[in-house]
């Protein structure tokens, strides 16, 4: 799935994602604050932060999904005369 980072205000220390980049996810879960989390590749998915706390993945929050597709919704009306 691709997705797009929309917040990358407050990240925890090592973090490196960017609002407006593009990105791909390679596996999702829930962690155990019962967020959902998204591990993204080619970025630093682990680390700890400045008190020492260990992070795994970014909150799924954090991004939108690029891979819905488009849909148009057309209102059908039938005219009696």
């Amino acid at each position: 799935m691709k997705v797009v980072c929309i917040d990358d205000k407050k990240l925890p220390q090592g973090a490196s994602v960017t609002e407006g980049a593009e990105y791909k996810v390679i596996k999702q879960y829930v962690n155990a604050m019962e967020q959902k989390v998204y591990i993204i590749d080619g970025v630093v998915n682990e680390g700890r932060t400045q008190f020492g706390l260990h992070w795994i993945g970014y909150r799924a929050e954090r991004f939108a999904p690029l891979d819905k597709k488009a849909v148009e919704i057309y209102d059908e009306y039938e005219m009696y005369v």
